[in-house]
């Protein structure tokens, strides 16, 4: 008896705690409001996810799927929204909590519950019965079909044709994936991403060939992001299938730094580059000289007055767009200048970060006012842009002439 008391009390408290929010007047969110909410909380996971994968946290593969993740989450809560006032929500509330929600309890816990074991304890060293099977999931079809009405009612959704081209890829209809890749790159042109999405699906929708339209997309691409490794990837497999086994090496050479963090990814790629040296042996031999800048630094007379003779001077190349420090660097001293030498692959700051890792540099050299590698304000330098490191000139003259 005393068991079924504290049952008594216990439904009591809890309905107590349920109800008091019920009966407070506060103001539910329009449904146009909880969508704003929705888009927001979506657009700042997506900017997290941008700057996860621009420091390398997560490789470009991470990203789609998580990306996709997204979106579809993003595209299921704006279905699923319904508007609700507050006046008719409390009291309808009300009345399935004081009446229902007892009554499932209790009978729940007299089919699911043992409470014999109470005046029996040798119950309990019988089997429980078996769970019910778990709600079912939804099939990629149905998630197909709910963003499908999404872009019905939206049809100038950019990212949900991407999301929607990335599902059917997912189900290797290549050619609905193709239509939707390609409205998504009409809405958002100069997208890098969905210009190498959209040449990935028209490979295979062409059985893997990468030739003609996907290889013109991937160079458009990778004219506006170098360093986008799914792009370097397809670059890569682009020139391999035309027999260009030199392009195919450099593509997949810039896109080992690339993918350090992702082992298996890394693997394959390697794999790939020794599968195409052993085709052409001078490849493994152009990849030990790797590139290499010639470099004439001086300073001007006004600026090298100005500074200590025993200054420091810096002179490096980085990469146009990717990794923020040097990948070549050497020291001089202001009393040096003029000088002439050159930055290599031997003058690499990290092993797996090299000049002939990327297309196009930055060429600098520094006066460090403080004798640090890191800039400083008042520091006297000048910078060269755009530099080619595969064919870069004959001679790069850098003269010193700015402060910072």
């Amino acid at each position: 008896m005393s068991f079924w008391i504290a049952v008594v009390v216990l439904l009591a408290l809890a309905l107590i705690i349920l109800l008091l929010p019920l009966m407070r007047s506060s103001p539910v969110q329009s449904d146009p409001q909880r969508q704003q909410q929705n888009v927001q909380i979506a657009r700042e996971k997506k900017a997290l996810l941008e700057a996860q994968l621009a420091d390398g946290e997560i490789d470009q593969t991470s990203f789609d799927s998580a990306y996709l993740d997204l979106q579809t989450a993003l595209a299921l809560e704006l279905e699923v929204q319904e508007t609700k006032s507050e006046k008719s929500r409390g009291k309808w509330m009300a009345v399935v909590v004081v009446l229902i929600i007892p009554a499932i309890s209790v009978a729940m816990y007299l089919y699911y519950g043992e409470y014999r074991v109470i005046e029996n304890p040798e119950l309990a060293r019988i089997a429980p019965r078996q769970q019910t099977a778990s709600a079912p999931q939804m099939t990629i079809d149905e998630m197909i079909a709910a963003i499908k009405q999404r872009l019905r009612d939206n049809p100038e959704d950019a990212e949900g044709w991407f999301m929607l081209g990335r599902t059917f890829m997912g189900k290797q209809q290549y050619g609905e994936a193709v239509a939707a890749f390609q409205r998504s790159n009409d809405l958002l042109a100069n997208e890098p991403g969905i210009m190498f999405a959209l040449a990935d699906a028209l490979a295979m929708q062409n059985n893997g060939s990468l030739l003609g339209e996907p290889e013109a997309l991937v160079k458009r691409g990778l004219e506006l992001a170098p360093s986008f490794p799914n792009g370097l990837w397809l670059a890569g497999m682009a020139a391999e299938q035309r027999q260009d086994y030199a392009a195919a090496h450099r593509y997949w050479t810039r896109l080992v730094p690339l993918i350090t963090d992702n082992a298996a990814s890394l693997q394959e790629v390697k794999n790939l580059i020794a599968m195409l040296e052993t085709r052409d042996p001078n490849l493994a031999t152009s990849e030990t000289v790797g590139a290499a800048l010639s470099l004439l630094v001086d300073i001007t007379a006004e600026l090298k007055a100005r500074a200590d003779p025993a200054a420091e001077v810096f002179i490096y190349a980085k990469a146009m767009q990717g990794p923020p420090m040097p990948l070549a660097a050497k020291r001089l001293q202001l009393s040096d200048l003029p000088a002439s030498l050159t930055l290599s692959d031997a003058d690499a700051m990290m092993p797996n970060m090299k000049l002939s890792s990327f297309d196009q540099v930055i060429v600098g050299a520094r006066v460090s006012s403080s004798g640090k590698p890191v800039a400083q304000a008042g520091d006297f330098y000048t910078e060269l842009e755009a530099v080619d490191s595969n064919d870069p000139p004959e001679q790069i003259v850098l003269t010193i002439d700015r402060v910072k």
